[in-house]
């Protein structure tokens, strides 16, 4: 066990954490960014697939008085985000289970899904899953899109989702899914990243994926760069 300090657009925090638990990213900074600019104060949220905890901190450090709702399916994660909450003198409620179907008994105002989002075959061999579960299928959209096609049992009205897409999944597919459910989808950020140095070897698994259309990804002066976007879901098609 050991702490790490996390800085989220000048906002800082430190969390309690292993090295085999899924570490705070770009990803969840851009979450964070996206979900503190929509989440009102009396607002019941759902932090899915929380990890540690630290969206759920952050929020609630600039929002004290959010209902706030935490899961995970790993069990050493929801350990530590108890701890962090509890350190932290917040309250939250914090489950261990898989995706929304421990949460039958709840509704929600906005939802954070921050669930695994990469394609299955590049999370195996990449840095970031070190013992960490990925079952997203060969193009990431797995979990994706069963999150966005059950969300609406989950938010009261005028409720909204946000959700992750990254390159190195099926975007497209998953947009396109998320369109069938949702009347309103955009995009509320979105930003370039190069792919970490100790991962160039999956080069060769990467393009065999891009010719499937499974990921996607641009190719400069031997930089393999990504892409993260963060998308808004509101008003579910009934």
């Amino acid at each position: 066990m050991h702490k790490i300090e996390i800085n989220f657009s000048g906002i800082k925090e430190s969390i309690f954490t292993e090295s085999d638990i899924f570490q705070p990213n770009l990803t969840s900074q851009l979450s964070y960014e996206t979900a503190i600019k929509l989440i009102k104060n009396n607002y019941k949220v759902l932090d899915l697939g929380c990890g540690t905890g630290i969206i759920g901190v952050m929020i609630m450090k600039k929002l004290p008085q959010v209902e706030m709702h935490c899961s995970d399916v790993d069990e050493k994660s929801i350990k530590y985000a108890k701890k962090n909450f509890t350190e932290k003198k917040m309250k939250a409620d914090i489950r261990k289970g898989d995706l929304l179907n421990i949460w039958k008994d709840k509704k929600f105002d906005y939802i954070i899904n921050d669930v695994s989002g990469i394609s299955s075959t590049i999370a195996k061999k990449s840095i970031w899953f070190n013992n960490v579960p990925c079952n997203t299928g060969e193009d990431g959209s797995k979990l994706s899109i069963e999150i966005i096609k059950n969300a609406s049992n989950y938010l009261n009205k005028n409720g909204l989702i946000q959700f992750p897409v990254i390159s190195l999944s099926n975007v497209k597919k998953i947009i396109e899914v998320a369109k069938t459910y949702f009347s309103k989808v955009e995009i509320h950020s979105t930003k370039d990243w190069f792919l970490p140095k100790e991962m160039e070897s999956l080069k060769e698994v990467m393009y065999k994926l891009k010719n499937k259309n499974h990921i996607d990804f641009n190719e400069k002066f031997g930089k393999i760069i990504c892409n993260t976007s963060i998308v808004v879901c509101k008003q579910p098609v009934k």
